[in-house]
């Protein structure tokens, strides 16, 4: 378990400081963005690194998370392999916490998770 999360701490760390962030939405809570040059395409499965980015920092400090997630295209179901927590805005700033989860979820319409689904699943720039 160690070697995996070791991979997965740094390939959040290289994505948070060569990250091409476009943004996705923005609701009360703050904005979602996702990293386009993160992502990567294998049949109908899509990984790739998203940036929350709250408006005001949560209870314990957090103001930014960076999470890794895959999704099935077609079953529209999400694996949500983990996520790092930052002090700061855009990902930047002292690691709050950590995890890695690799959860599955099946995300409500009018979520988040949801809108950034629809648009990693139709990223028109994306190679397979």
């Amino acid at each position: 378990m160690k070697p995996v999360f070791i991979v997965f701490i740094f390939f959040v760390f290289g994505t948070g400081y060569a990250a091409n962030w476009e943004k996705v939405n923005g609701t009360p809570v703050g904005s979602s963005y996702v990293d386009v040059e993160s992502l990567k395409k294998r049949n109908n499965v899509v990984s790739y690194t998203r940036l929350f980015d709250y408006l005001n920092p949560s209870p314990i400090g957090v103001s930014s998370s960076i999470s890794k997630f895959t999704v099935d295209c077609i079953s529209e179901k999400i694996t949500w392999i983990g996520s790092v927590y930052y002090s700061k805005n855009m990902g930047k700033g002292k690691i709050i916490k950590e995890g890695v989860f690799n959860r599955r979820l099946y995300a409500r319409p009018d979520s988040i998770d949801y809108a950034t689904m629809k648009f990693v699943c139709n990223y028109k720039q994306m190679t397979t």
